[in-house]
């Protein structure tokens, strides 16, 4: 899913804010001011522990350091909405203030850009700014004008490539354009006649970026590893790497309810059940609708794949759809395996058209190749 790709770039700039200063004679540069780079630093650390009114009150400090003309601003504060109200939607609560800052950050950006103040951070808040937008035009189905918006986007871009080698934080963009520029055109056919524009991908390459960005980087390292996640279980059927992405991640930012969603989902994946619980628990609780689906879909895999009790799984399976019923495009991987292990439990029970049903179901909701298409298209032939 588009989202997915896309999330991870809204913390780029923060990567860059300790790189060395690339223009000279700047009224103003972060680069130049390590109180505000530590501030910027502090902020993002508290945007991803989702300590969020924290951080409202630390931005509001940041305007007497940094101008108020500085991309920055708009840009962390549409950081910390992004991650409030994770997964970020077009139905969520704060998309709409999400967007204008968007708008905000890239017209801040692109004035800093025209009097040559501050190159770096400005290219990558535009950068950031148009990715996302991007996103959101393909999430309302406007191919146009997400292309139109990712042109733009792809010159920022072009851009930060040939810093890697000097800045190592640049392998994580470089390893996500790597990755997607392969993966996605393959998912999405509609975009395969514009690709020739993009210089080639490499997706094994992009995934070794990926890793040595969660080993080695300072800013990107978060946003690395759910990115490593999201291909690990989706794509590439690894769930022991995206275990391992994961795990480091939540034990810097434990208070991160999206992460703690990702290490129940990698523990399951990976087999380990019991380490799952807690967490499937925690999910439980919440009052959204999205992580009480996830709770009762992994509830019901601790009870079929754990104890081997499809009767016990199959009222969670039920649970996690109902909950889901109201969620929009956001939930449909979640459904998709819900419908599946309905589909198991009919089929443990012998009753094959009703399983042939909820695979189709499964199949008809599945967003990628694993863990629920390939095993419907199995059951179905």
């Amino acid at each position: 899913m588009l989202y997915k790709l896309v999330r991870a770039v809204s913390a780029i700039l923060l990567l860059l804010l300790c790189c060395p200063l690339l223009l000279r004679g700047q009224a103003y540069t972060l680069y130049g001011d390590p109180k505000g780079l530590e501030d910027v630093e502090r902020i993002t650390y508290l945007i991803y522990d989702a300590r969020h009114q924290q951080v409202d009150r630390e931005l509001e400090m940041l305007k007497h350091r940094v101008p108020a003309s500085h991309p920055v601003h708009p840009l962390l504060k549409a950081l910390n909405l992004y991650w409030k109200d994770a997964p970020m939607h077009l139905a969520s609560p704060h998309y709409h203030e999400f967007v204008q800052l968007l708008h905000q950050t890239n017209s801040q950006a692109e004035a800093y850009l025209d009097k040559g103040m501050d190159k770096t951070v400005s290219v990558f808040a535009a950068l950031t700014a148009n990715s996302l937008l991007t996103r959101f035009h393909a999430e309302k189905g406007d191919y146009m004008a997400a292309l139109k918006q990712a042109r733009p986007t792809y010159g920022y871009m072009k851009e930060g490539f040939e810093l890697k080698e000097s800045y190592k934080e640049f392998y994580f963009p470089t390893g996500l354009y790597n990755y997607y520029r392969v993966k996605y055109p393959d998912l999405h056919p509609v975009y395969k006649s514009f690709m020739w524009m993009f210089q080639d991908g490499n997706k094994s390459l992009g995934l070794q970026q990926l890793e040595y960005s969660v080993r080695n980087n300072v800013f990107t390292k978060a946003e690395a590893a759910v990115f490593l996640v999201h291909l690990y279980l989706y794509y590439e059927n690894q769930p022991q790497k995206a275990l391992q992405s994961i795990q480091i991640l939540y034990k810097q930012f434990p208070n991160n309810r999206f992460i703690r969603l990702q290490l129940a989902e990698s523990l399951i994946a990976a087999r380990h059940y019991a380490e799952a619980a807690p967490h499937v628990a925690y999910l439980l609780k919440e009052t959204d609708a999205y992580y009480r689906a996830a709770g009762e879909l992994f509830s019901g895999l601790l009870q079929e794949k754990q104890h081997q009790n499809h009767q016990q799984a199959l009222p969670h399976y039920h649970a996690a759809l109902s909950m889901a019923a109201p969620l929009n495009y956001i939930a449909d991987t979640y459904r998709s395996m819900a419908h599946a292990g309905i589909a198991r439990y009919y089929e443990a029970k012998n009753q094959q058209e009703k399983a042939k049903k909820a695979w189709q179901q499964a199949l008809d909701l599945a967003m990628y190749e694993y863990p629920v298409k390939q095993e419907a298209k199995a059951h179905l032939k």
